[in-house]
Parts: C-alpha cells; structure tokens; sequence
C-alpha cells in the first residue's frame, strides 16, 4: 500500500467529494473547505473545516465512506453492489454488540429491483429462486424488545405472527383487536376455543351465524343465574330430533297474538295438581276418532274419567247462562250410576231410566209409555189404552 502526503493540487475537485460523501440532516453554512488530503491506495483521507471553525473528517473512494461530519456525526455509506449481485454491505461481526444512545432511527429503503433474490441450486441441478425481505433479523435464542414507559406500534401492509408452540398475549388492562372499519374479518381456525371470562358481551348489528355438526351445551351454576332473549322480531327452533323442556320451578307462557300447538302423533298432558282453564271468547273442541299409527286399543272417541269428590260434593258439575244443547247424530244417550243404581238411557226411539235396586223405570217409545217397579207392577200407556199390572191396587 502507498501513502502519499501531498498538498492539494485541485481543491475544487476535492471540496465537492467532500460534500458528497454521506448523507445527514444537518444544515452547513457554506461548502467544506479541504485542509489536508492523504492518499491512501484507491482511498483518500481528507480533513476539512467550515467558515464557523467546525471541522471533519472523511475516508472515502468514491464507492464507501467513512465520514465524521463538523456536526459530530459518524457516517458509514456502503457503494452499490457488483453485477454479480455481492457487495454493497455493512458487515459487523462481534461476540457481542451494546448500543446506547439517546434515540435510534432505521430506515430500509429496499433495493430498486424490488427485493433481492437468492439463487440456490438444488439436487436436481435447477436453480431455486427466494425472495428476500428488505428487513430481516435473525435471533439463535431468546429476544426481548421492551418499552419502558412509552407505546410500542408496528405497522404494514400484512403483518404474519408465527409461533412453533405458543403464542402468548398478555395486556395488563385491555385487548382491542379492530378488523376494518366496520367491514373487515376476523377469521379464527382451531381445534379447540377455550373463553374464560367474569363477563361476555356481544354487540352484533348484523347477524349471528353457526353451523355444523358439534353440540351446544349452557350449563350455569349459580342458582341465580338467568337466561333472557328479547327480540323485537320472530324466533324458529326447527327441531328434527328430540326437544325435551325440564323445569323445577314455574312455567309461564305469555302470548299476545294467535296461539297454536300442532301434533302429528299422540299428545299427552299429565297436571300432578289442580288444573284451571279460563278462555274469555269461545271454545270449540274437536275429535274426529279418526285412525292414528300406532292404531288405539281405545273403542270410544272421548273417555271423561272423574274421581270421587269429597263429601257429598258432585264430582261433576256444568253450570250454564242458558240452555245446554247435546246432539248425537246416531246412537244415543247413556248415563249410569254405581252397578244398578241409577241408568238413564236416550236413542232416537226410545227413552229409559231405572232407578234403585227393586228397578223402578220409566219407559217412553214411538208407541208406548211404561212405568215399572219391579217384575209385577207396571203402567203401561198407549194411544187407544191404558194397562195397569199390580199385586195390588187402591183406589181413594
């Protein structure tokens, strides 16, 4: 290597290499003035001042620099890369490295041609292509970035957070996650979403979808505990399986509208108490005594099966605000009591009642009105006679 000591021969030239080399945000008053040029090799080591007495002092080649500004700056600029696509690098390379300074600013502007490119080849012989970041940092270990008494923001088109095992989120107050401005997505893929929370807020303008073949299970443990939907709008259960309501306490429906239960099959209802039905319009019932599947062993259209009451109450009991009308299209009327105690029978041609042990009856037919008590006293009336049949007869 030569080392030439030499005055300067063109200051001009000198002074604008000077002000060439590196970049700061300083301001200069005036062009550096060159005082002394050393030739080392391919560099030149040059010193300079300014019309304020600030100095510097720069090494350079016209590709790399080195460069202490009158400003107490330390610039490092590193040339362009070969054709090859090597060079153009701030290598450092230490057991350890500390920096300590009042603020640090980074700024990556990215090489022209978008990225650069590393070229491998592979064991077939073709050459893979890899696009490389224009940031990279690579860490054998653990890495901790903290902030002491200031916020942390990290910004980008798409940020990618990749973790082998866990990724962990700790706040010690608040999570805000913001998808869009009203618009965006969050789109969550598990095996398995755990949610352990004092309390669980949902606030959906839009609408609340789930599908799928998992179950749904709410198991609530306090005994106060409460479930409420209220909906300015319908709901729909359509339900292909089971639906089966289990409730200890009290079970209250309120309907304002039309109310309205439809059974295809069998419908049973069981009241372990007393039961009371109050309708303020009117009332119909109908049973057809159609064929059902499974088919009843039931003969009977409507069996009405009431208990005995206490004391010498009526077991049952209509009261009416005007007539009561009861029609059979055919057949007729039977009404019994105990095991011959009492039988009231009407069809469409005849009438009987019998009453007591000793049958007392009363018979009335298209043709003939009987009465009877017994085998040997009857009083049979017809329209061109009158019978009287008796052990005994008295007349007052």
């Amino acid at each position: 290597m030569s080392v030439t000591n030499k005055p300067l021969s063109n200051p001009e030239k000198t002074q604008g290499q000077v002000s060439s080399v590196g970049s700061t945000t300083a301001s200069y008053t005036g062009a550096p003035i060159p005082e002394f040029t050393k030739i080392l090799g391919d560099f030149s080591l040059t010193t300079y001042k300014f019309e304020d007495g600030s100095s510097g002092i720069a090494l350079y080649n016209g590709k790399v620099a080195f460069h202490i500004d009158n400003n107490n700056n330390m610039i490092f600029t590193a040339g362009s890369p070969s054709q090859s696509g090597c060079g153009g690098k701030m290598v450092m390379s230490s057991e350890a490295n500390i920096q300590k300074s009042g603020s640090v600013s980074i700024e990556v502007t990215g090489r022209p041609d978008d990225g650069e490119v590393k070229k491998e080849t592979t064991g077939d012989g073709n050459i893979s292509e890899t696009k490389l970041p224009a940031y990279s940092l690579k860490v054998y270990g653990d890495i901790l970035i903290e902030c002491v008494g200031g916020d942390v923001a990290i910004k980008g088109d798409n940020i990618s957070l990749n973790a082998r095992n866990t990724l962990n989120l700790t706040s010690g107050k608040d999570i805000n996650i913001q998808a869009g401005q009203e618009s965006g997505k969050i789109n969550i893929n598990a095996g398995t979403v755990d949610l352990k929370s004092a309390f669980f807020n949902r606030d959906i303008t839009g609408g609340e979808y789930s599908k799928g073949t998992g179950e749904s299970s709410v198991e609530q443990y306090n005994p106060s505990a409460k479930t409420s939907i209220s909906t300015p709008g319908s709901i729909k259960y359509t339900v292909n399986g089971d639906y089966e309501v289990g409730v200890t306490g009290n079970y209250k429906q309120i309907v304002n509208g039309n109310y309205s239960i439809g059974v295809d099959k069998d419908f049973a209802l069981t009241v372990g108490a007393n039961y009371s039905e109050k309708i303020q319009g009117k009332a119909k019932t109908l049973i057809s005594g159609l064929k059902s599947k499974p088919e009843s062993s039931q003969q009977e259209t409507y069996i009405l099966e009431l208990g005995a009451a206490k004391s010498k109450a009526d077991s049952f009991k209509i009261k009416s605000g005007s007539g009561i009308k009861a029609e059979a299209t055919t057949g007729g009327f039977v009404a019994e009591i105990g095991k011959q105690l009492g039988k009231l029978e009407l069809t469409d041609k005849e009438f009987n009642l019998t009453v007591g042990k000793n049958l007392g009856k009363i018979q009335l037919t298209q043709k003939e009105a009987t009465l009877s008590f017994g085998a040997k006293n009857k009083v049979s009336v017809k329209p061109d006679r009158i019978t009287i049949e008796a052990t005994a007869i008295y007349l007052n």
